[in-house]
């Protein structure tokens, strides 16, 4: 945090470009407040997180599983970005639960190139909320999509969120990282997935 009477340096608990950007504006703010430079750096180091940002659920068998939040491609590629600092040379699976039928047909191309810079896809069958008309595309479309972006990149849809898990907890190995992404029920993914990798 630059101050007037010098600087003061700290370092984050978390990864990413966005997280370092979140912090410099928290610092900036509480500078032009007048807390002190010591305090704002003590304050972003002890700072983990917040739920399902980045979250580390657990580990088992060798491969880790994160939950996040994000359900739109910006929110996407800066979370797989900075799961990709977390565990270089690692595996990465990006798995998606996609939010309401209409959102996924109207961004389905983006959506599909972001989630095509991951090692492997897994798509969940999409969060309806209170959208009417299911018909308009489906999980399997968006898997599809990704290929179409990257051909050979594992990428299916085999599901409820509980076939996910179950897909995933069969073919994840040693050295994979697993980020499961989305806004409705995906953070029992992550859950389903750590429980059966941890048995």
């Amino acid at each position: 945090a630059g101050l007037a009477s010098g600087s003061v340096l700290t370092r984050l608990m978390l990864v990413g470009r966005h997280n370092a950007a979140n912090a410099l504006g928290v610092a900036g703010a509480a500078v032009a407040m007048g807390i002190p430079g010591d305090a704002i750096a003590s304050g972003l180091a002890g700072f983990a997180g917040v739920g399902r940002r980045l979250e580390r659920k657990g580990e088992g068998r060798g491969v880790v599983v994160y939950d996040d939040y994000g359900h739109h491609p910006t929110a996407i590629r800066a979370t797989l970005a900075a799961v990709r600092q977390r565990e270089p040379g690692k595996r990465i699976w990006a798995v998606y639960e996609p939010l309401t039928y209409h959102r996924t047909a109207a961004m389905l191309r983006q959506f599909a190139a972001v989630l095509a810079t991951a090692d492997a896809v897994v798509i969940a069958d999409i969060w309806a909320s209170r959208d009417p008309d299911t018909t308009i595309t489906s999980a399997a479309a968006l898997a599809e999509a990704v290929t179409g972006f990257r051909p050979g990149i594992v990428s299916v849809a085999p599901g409820s969120v509980e076939a996910t898990a179950a897909w995933l907890a069969k073919e994840v190995r040693a050295n994979d990282a697993v980020l499961v992404m989305g806004g409705g029920k995906s953070y029992r993914i992550a859950e389903l997935l750590v429980r059966a990798l941890q048995s």
